[in-house]
């Protein structure tokens, strides 16, 4: 009885043993299991946590140029009003330093923004532009000239600027309620300065501040796009995307002077001519990030080869600034050694990996044709002629008025001020006088 007892003992523990590890083996696959789930859906939630950390940190970098583009322009607007008071020479120059300063730093912010450089472009010009006008203001101011044409050009630029003002605080009240910035957030009309009845661009003398003639426009024609054959949208779509490397594009619009397609495709905006299926202008999204890896010589490298590939010939860089991670190089046709300043192309590139990120060429299509370039005085006499200390002459085409001139581009100083002095090649006399702005890092590339 006992063995038996014993014997069904050790069968009755063997069983239990046998359903314990059975247990055991059944709850280690779940425990297996679970920690498998629990991996995966880590994974899952780091990834997506991840995206959405991303997403918040470009969406704060996003809000805070917004910021910075409603202090700077709250500031434009503040020292502009400054301008109509009657100040000394000294609080003047002050004033349209820190004009000039808020003017830039505007631009900059406003660059960062993920908008189509068709909304922006009203806004960035007038920026552009009060950087200009204070440089030239304040170079008057220093030399003793007479300013009451600056003063009245600081009231036309200070009603376009509060009309700026009032499109960046309603840009900043639609982002706050969206919680978020993004292009189809903003409809051209809140980015667009000016109407109808204002006009936003007033005169001003002519400083170099984006490069000598950088808006030297002479003829309403367009000479150089006359002769050529015209391009459906067919055709102009499939140049953009080609040339581009690009898909999906499309004509959301057309335009004139000259006449041209307006295309689209993804964050890339550009016009192409209707004669000709040349490219006007083009701006794209910088997505490169803000390191910057090229140096001078390898922008204008990457430029001359956009300005080829998009069918502007050999170009020769004229102008450099460099802004951050961004270089802008205009360009320009020559005839022999002559720079022609008629024909500029603009050229925006990354330097962070040689991204092209915009053109325009509305310079060369208005007045790119052959030319015969002859001078009849010499560099020598051209230099002498100049009235500043030279140390670099070369011919070149300038735009003068409604027409154009042979000139040498005398380079040198005058009472330790930077110039480029323009004399006239056939004649001797000095046609233009630039003073070189060096605040913001661009210069010519002679």
């Amino acid at each position: 009885m006992k063995k038996y007892d014993s014997d069904s003992g050790v069968y009755g523990a063997k069983a239990e043993r046998k359903h314990r590890g059975a247990n055991m083996v059944f709850i280690g696959i779940i425990v297996g299991l679970a920690v498998m789930l629990a991996a995966v859906t880590a994974a899952f939630v780091a990834r997506d946590l991840g995206k959405r950390n991303a997403e918040m940190r470009l969406n704060d970098y996003y809000f805070e140029a917004v910021s910075e583009l409603s202090d700077s322009v709250d500031e434009v607007v503040l020292n502009l009003s400054k301008l109509s008071l009657n100040m000394s020479r000294a609080t003047t120059s002050e004033t349209l330093n820190e004009l000039s300063m808020y003017a830039a730093e505007g631009a900059c912010a406003l660059s960062r923004l993920p908008i189509d450089g068709e909304k922006t472009y009203p806004a960035m010009k007038l920026l552009n532009q009060i950087v200009d006008f204070a440089a030239s203001y304040n170079s008057a101011v220093g030399r003793g000239f007479d300013t009451e044409s600056y003063v009245k050009s600081a009231s036309d630029f200070r009603r376009a600027a509060e009309t700026l003002q009032q499109r960046v605080d309603e840009m900043e009240e639609i982002s706050r309620r969206n919680g978020k910035i993004v292009s189809h957030s903003f409809s051209p009309s809140n980015m667009t300065v000016g109407d109808d009845k204002q006009e936003v661009t007033p005169d001003y003398p002519e400083m170099i501040y984006d490069g000598p003639f950088s808006d030297g426009k002479l003829p309403v024609s367009f000479k150089s796009l006359e002769n050529l054959e015209e391009v459906d949208e067919q055709e102009a779509i499939y140049r953009f995307e080609q040339i581009l490397n690009v898909k999906g594009a499309k004509v959301i619009g057309r335009s004139s002077e000259p006449d041209a397609y307006e295309i689209e495709a993804g964050d890339m905006y550009g016009s192409v001519s209707v004669k000709g299926g040349m490219f006007l202008s083009l701006s794209i999204a910088d997505k490169t990030g803000n390191r910057v890896n090229l140096d001078e010589e390898d922008a204008y490298t990457h430029a001359a080869e956009y300005a080829a590939k998009l069918g502007y010939g050999d170009l020769t860089p004229v102008w450099y600034l460099q802004s951050g991670s961004v270089a802008y190089i205009n360009m320009t046709p020559t005839v022999g050694d002559a720079v022609l300043y008629t024909d500029i192309v603009k050229v925006k590139i990354s330097l962070t990996d040689g991204t092209l990120l915009g053109l325009e060429a509305t310079g060369y299509c208005r007045n790119h044709i052959d030319r015969d370039i002859t001078a009849a005085i010499s560099e020598r006499t051209a230099a002498e002629l100049s009235g500043i200390e030279y140390d670099s002459v070369r011919l070149c085409v300038i735009p003068d008025k409604e027409t154009e001139a042979v000139c040498y581009e005398v380079h040198g100083t005058f009472d330790e001020m930077e110039f480029y002095v323009y004399v006239d090649a056939v004649t001797g006399e000095r046609v233009k006088a630039l003073k070189v702005v060096n605040s913001y890092g661009g210069r010519l590339t002679a």
